[in-house]
């Protein structure tokens, strides 16, 4: 049997719960709320719905400022807003601005608002067809993609993996919208460091003594970014979230598909894989953030305590026979080749590529061109990924 949308209504007078309620539930899961600060509780647990139907008069906080508030966890339901005529003008203009998809008059007869209802799910379901298809056909492409140039490139491709993975756990609890931006923001903003040469390339990613017209062409790169995307459709979109990743969050600069959110959490986990990568434990990494802790969008800050608790210091660092790395092991110091070249710097996670070029360096060489011993971490959630 196909489960019935869930539509929150939320209204201060029972006795429009109770009328809604009767109209409404034998088409729909409904769920009343009686306030506003009842709703949030509910979003709050976790609780999702496709639809909110919101009175905009209420005595906690109006129809609005719920809905603004509601956003910051959900941010792919679809929200219908009641009102009577006193207050129309201004919750018109809530909904002009993207604030919600339809806005009705009340007392609204149940036909009409059904209708609205039937309206906002449609639009619903073809949002969530949309970011699933195309997130979909992306992700996968820009993950294979991925996978072979941090084996070749590991620098900067390598980072762009951990950092890809930390954003998506972290925008999933957050339930930002058009979340299949992330992946290709993630890989395209660390684009343009291949085409440095490599000692500039380890300067830039160790962030210590860039010159300044190595600086000047590091921020060139957008517009690098930019012209090698610019024949693929949707990569507009991309690049939204990529021009802000530098720039310390603020409200005023997203938009209805929350591109600044997304720029923030990508800046976070690159923040975070950055000191990880320079051996610090999770106590440590979280010092180092909150010391800049208004730059990110706050939320992110949140999501990221609860995926990396800081009650302890993170995985185990062990030594171990370099034959003997294993996917999900972090390098805890940086992984030369006999020669003296950088193979994978510290920080890198071991993956199947990795492990693969390791294995073919080994076949072409008379003897093993690896370190007997190295430092990694074990115990990282990257070991049980499929």
């Amino acid at each position: 049997m196909n489960e019935l949308p869930k539509i929150l209504i939320v209204d201060d007078e029972k006795s429009v719960l109770k009328g809604i309620k009767l109209n409404l539930g034998r088409n729909y899961d409904i769920t009343l709320a009686a306030s506003a600060n009842e709703a949030l509780r509910l979003i709050e647990q976790g609780q999702t719905f496709s639809v909110a139907v919101v009175d905009y008069v209420m005595p906690e906080m109006n129809g609005a400022d719920l809905l603004k508030e509601i956003r910051r966890y959900d941010q792919s339901m679809v929200a219908i807003l009641l009102t009577g005529a006193t207050n129309y003008e201004i919750a018109s203009e809530f909904v002009l601005k993207g604030g919600a998809f339809r806005l009705l008059s009340k007392p609204c007869p149940p036909a009409e608002l059904i209708e609205n209802i039937e309206s906002a799910l449609l639009h619903y379901n073809q949002m969530m067809a949309d970011d699933h298809t195309l997130g979909e056909i992306m992700n996968s492409v820009v993950r294979s993609f991925t996978s072979v140039l941090a084996a070749a490139l590991p620098l900067y491709f390598g980072r762009s993996q951990r950092v890809m993975r930390m954003s998506t756990e972290i925008a999933k609890k957050l339930r930002v919208r058009s979340i299949w931006r992330l992946d290709p923001a993630c890989v395209f903003s660390h684009l343009g460091f291949a085409t440095l040469p490599p000692d500039v390339q380890l300067r830039a990613y160790q962030n210590e003594g860039i010159k300044p017209n190595e600086l000047d062409l590091i921020g060139s790169f957008g517009e690098f970014t930019r012209e090698m995307l610019s024949s693929i459709p949707k990569m507009h979109e991309v690049m939204k979230v990529v021009d802000l990743i530098s720039k310390d969050y603020h409200i005023a600069n997203d938009d209805e598909q929350d591109s600044a959110k997304l720029a923030s959490v990508i800046r976070l986990a690159k923040h975070y894989d950055f000191y990880a990568s320079k051996g610090q434990n999770r106590p440590m990494i979280f010092e180092s953030i909150l010391k800049n802790k208004s730059i990110y969008y706050g939320d992110s800050l949140n999501a990221l305590s609860e995926i990396r608790p800081n009650t302890n210091g993170g995985p185990q660092v062990i030594s171990i026979e370099t034959k003997e790395l294993k996917k999900g092991m972090r390098l805890q110091e940086d992984l030369f080749l006999e020669s003296g070249t950088l193979f994978a710097p510290q920080g890198s996670i071991v993956n199947p590529p990795l492990l693969y070029v390791m294995n073919n360096y080994r076949i072409c060489s008379i003897k093993d061109p690896f370190p007997q011993r190295i430092m990694v971490s074990r115990g990282s959630s990257f070991e049980n990924e499929k």
